[in-house]
C-alpha cells in the first residue's frame, strides 16, 4: 500500500490538501472522490523508498489497540443500525493509524463493489489476521456480526495485555543474553587473538580446548563474512520450511514440547481457543462454525488440528469432550470442564471458565517463568565465560615449564 498526496476542492471551490493511503493511484482518486471532493492533481508522496521509507511504514504499523478500538466502534455503529459502508467510512475516518485508515477505505471499496467483508479484509493479511478475519466471517454468516466483533474486540484486548506481560518478563533475559553475546564476541575478537600471538611466539604445544577457541576467534575475526552468509541464507531457508504444512507442524511441535517455554505455549493456544469458542457460542453462532473459528486463532496448527478433528466427530453427533481428550493435546481440566458444559447446557459458561482459570495461569507461568531464567541466565553466562578463561589460561601452566627448561 502506497501514500499518495492529493490536492482538491470542495463543493464550495476551496482548496483541499492532503495525503491518503491505496493499493494503486486508481484506488486513491476514488477515496478522495468518496470524501465528496474534486480531485486536481494526486501523484505517490515522495519519499517513501530507501531508509525513510522503511522507517515510516514501520511509524505507521497498526497497533492491537487501534483494532480494539476499531472493532468497538464498528459493532457500536452497526448496532445503532448504520450501514456497513457507513459504518466503514466512519471508523476510517475515526482512527488515528493511517494505515489502518487507508485499509478500511480499500475494504469499503471492496464492499460497494459486492465483496464480504471477511474477504475484503482478507486482502489485508498484514493488518487483519486470520483469527479476525476468521471472526468477521462467522459473524456475516451468522447474521451476528455486532456480536463477533464485540468478540475480537475483548479478545484482542486480553491478547494485547498477555503480550506486554511476556514482553516485559522476557526484558531481563534478553538483555542478559545480549550482554552474553556481546562479551564472547568481544573476548573472540580482541582478546583471544593476543593470546594466541603469545602462545606462537612460544611454540608451545596447546591444549584441545585453546586451540579450539583459537580456531574460532581466527573464523570470526577473519571470516566474519561467511559467518554472516551462512547466518542469513540459514535464517532464509529456515523461515521458508517453517512456511510449508510439514516444517510448520514441526516447528509447532517444538513450541509445545520445548524446555521452560512450551507448557506457556499450550496454556497460550488452549486459553486462545476457549476464549473465541465462548464467544462465538454465547454469541449465538452454530457450534460447527464456533468450532471453525476457534480452530484457527488459537495459534498453533498442533491444537487446530485436533479441533478440526473435533469439529468433524461433532458433525457426525458426538460431544466435544470426548476426542479432546483422546487428542492427548487438551488437559483434563479442559475436558471436563467441556464435558460438563455440554450435559449441563451452559457450555460457554464452562468454556469462559476455562479461559478465565488459563488467564490467571498464563499470569503465574510467566512470573514464576522470569524468577527462574534471572538465576539461570546468570548460571550460564558465568559458564561460557569461565570455559573461555580456562581455555586461555590453560597453557600458562605449561609455558612456565617451556621458561625453566
Amino acid at each position: 500500500m502506497a501514500t499518495y498526496a492529493y490536492t482538491a476542492r470542495d463543493r464550495d471551490g476551496n482548496a483541499r490538501q492532503g495525503v491518503i493511503d491505496a493499493q494503486t493511484l486508481n484506488d486513491a482518486r476514488e477515496l478522495v472522490r468518496t470524501r465528496e471532493l474534486f480531485v486536481v492533481t494526486i501523484a505517490p508522496k515522495t519519499g517513501q523508498s530507501g531508509g525513510a521509507g522503511l522507517f515510516s511504514r514501520r511509524k505507521r504499523k497498526v497497533k492491537i489497540g487501534d483494532l480494539v478500538i476499531m472493532s468497538r466502534q464498528f459493532a457500536t455503529l452497526f448496532r445503532a443500525g448504520i450501514s456497513i459502508v457507513e459504518c466503514l467510512n466512519a471508523v476510517s475516518r475515526q482512527t488515528e493509524s493511517p494505515m489502518l485508515a487507508g485499509a478500511l477505505r480499500d475494504v469499503r471499496l471492496s464492499v460497494l463493489e459486492g465483496n464480504t467483508i471477511a474477504d475484503a479484509m482478507h486482502k489485508h493479511p498484514k493488518i487483519f489476521n486470520d483469527k479476525y478475519v476468521a471472526l468477521i466471517r462467522a459473524g456475516e454468516t451468522g447474521g451476528l456480526l455486532e456480536q463477533t466483533l464485540d468478540t475480537a474486540a475483548d479478545q484482542f484486548d486480553r491478547e494485547a495485555e498477555l503480550q506486554e506481560k511476556i514482553k516485559s518478563a522476557m526484558v531481563y533475559p534478553a538483555i542478559v543474553m545480549i550482554a552474553a553475546v556481546g562479551v564472547v564476541i568481544f573476548m573472540l575478537v580482541f582478546i583471544v587473538p593476543v593470546f594466541a600471538t603469545v602462545y606462537t611466539q612460544f611454540k608451545a604445544k596447546l591444549p584441545a580446548p585453546t586451540l579450539m577457541l583459537i580456531s574460532l576467534s581466527h573464523i570470526i575475526t577473519t571470516y566474519w563474512w561467511a559467518v554472516l552468509l551462512i547466518t542469513g541464507v540459514t535464517t532464509f531457508f529456515s523461515k521458508r520450511f517453517i512456511a510449508t504444512d510439514r516444517g510448520k507442524h514441526i516447528y509447532h511441535r517444538l513450541l509445545l514440547k520445548m524446555p521452560l517455554l512450551g507448557k506457556l505455549n499450550r496454556k497460550v493456544a488452549i486459553a486462545r481457543f476457549a476464549e473465541t469458542l465462548a464467544g462465538s457460542v454465547k454469541s449465538g453462532i452454530p457450534i460447527l462454525q464456533a468450532l471453525a473459528v476457534s480452530g484457527q486463532t488459537c495459534a498453533n496448527v498442533i491444537i487446530s488440528d485436533v479441533v478440526d478433528q473435533v469439529a468433524l466427530k461433532v458433525k457426525d453427533g458426538s460431544p466435544m469432550a470426548a476426542p479432546l481428550e483422546q487428542s492427548g493435546e487438551f488437559p483434563a481440566l479442559v475436558t471436563y470442564m467441556v464435558a460438563a458444559g455440554e450435559q449441563s447446557g451452559n457450555l460457554d459458561q464452562m468454556l469462559e471458565e476455562i479461559s478465565r482459570f488459563y488467564a490467571r495461569d498464563i499470569e503465574f507461568a510467566v512470573n514464576k517463568l522470569t524468577r527462574s531464567m534471572e538465576p539461570l541466565m546468570t548460571i550460564v553466562i558465568g559458564i561460557i565465560v569461565l570455559v573461555i578463561l580456562l581455555a586461555l589460561y590453560m597453557p600458562v601452566f605449561s609455558l612456565t615449564q617451556v621458561l625453566k627448561s
